[in-house]
């Protein structure tokens, strides 16, 4: 199971966990393991998405403080002032609310469904609240999905070789290929095509197969011994 499917479902501000929860219940059942272990894996890889993105811009941030930031070699003092400075930086935000973009995110209501709702302008507009979680959305709303329809991807009916097609000889296949040809072209009534069923067009082309078989036969005339 893809679980980023699901983490796209929940940062649509519409929906958000809650739908996710409800969705897997109504399928699964309220109060079933199955459940319980399907919504805590979605939570837990937005949660691991979340802390890997980051941790990136952790380190990006880091380095360009280190870059912005003059220190004089010679002066051990220097040095120390600036690692004091980061040591307590990071102690001060650790004191501060520890509830990540996602606790927050998730706690906020959700949005009231509207067609002309902009996802990705959304989720720009609150860039600044949540700026780690937008990255994380912007990358997984924007991910290519493939859909086919189920009939598509199920049936065979129309794959399956009669004993008749598969048993076609050269010249049969040939001819057939050549009716097809100019039942297609511009002189031929689409309109009527269209409107024949699979057995009269399979009728047709015996019928024209037959006709160019008897074509080619009188053509070539009676072998000499």
């Amino acid at each position: 199971m893809n679980y980023l499917l699901h983490v796209a479902v929940v940062l649509d501000p519409h929906n958000k966990l809650r739908y996710v929860n409800y969705c897997i219940e109504t399928i699964y059942g309220k109060n079933s393991e199955k459940g319980k272990e399907i919504s805590g894996k979605v939570k837990q890889t937005l949660e691991d998405l979340f802390n890997h993105y980051k941790s990136k811009a952790e380190k990006t941030n880091v380095q360009n403080t280190q870059d912005g930031v003059f220190i004089d070699k010679s002066s051990s003092v220097g040095e120390m002032d600036v690692d004091l400075e980061l040591e307590f930086d990071k102690h001060d935000d650790e004191g501060q609310d520890t509830k990540s973009e996602v606790e927050i995110y998730l706690a906020y209501g959700r949005e009231k469904r509207d067609q002309t709702f902009d996802l990705l302008g959304w989720w720009k507009s609150n860039s600044v609240k949540l700026p780690i979680l937008s990255k994380v959305a912007k990358h997984v709303l924007a991910m290519p999905i493939s859909t086919i329809a189920s009939e598509s991807a199920f049936s065979t009916g129309g794959r399956v070789i009669d004993k008749y097609r598969s048993s076609l000889n050269t010249d049969t296949a040939k001819a057939l290929i050549c009716v097809q040809d100019w039942i297609r072209s511009s002189s031929v009534d689409l309109e009527l095509y269209c409107n024949m069923s699979s057995k009269d067009i399979d009728e047709l082309n015996e019928k024209m197969a037959e006709m160019l078989l008897k074509s080619k036969n009188s053509s070539e005339g009676p072998q000499k011994v």
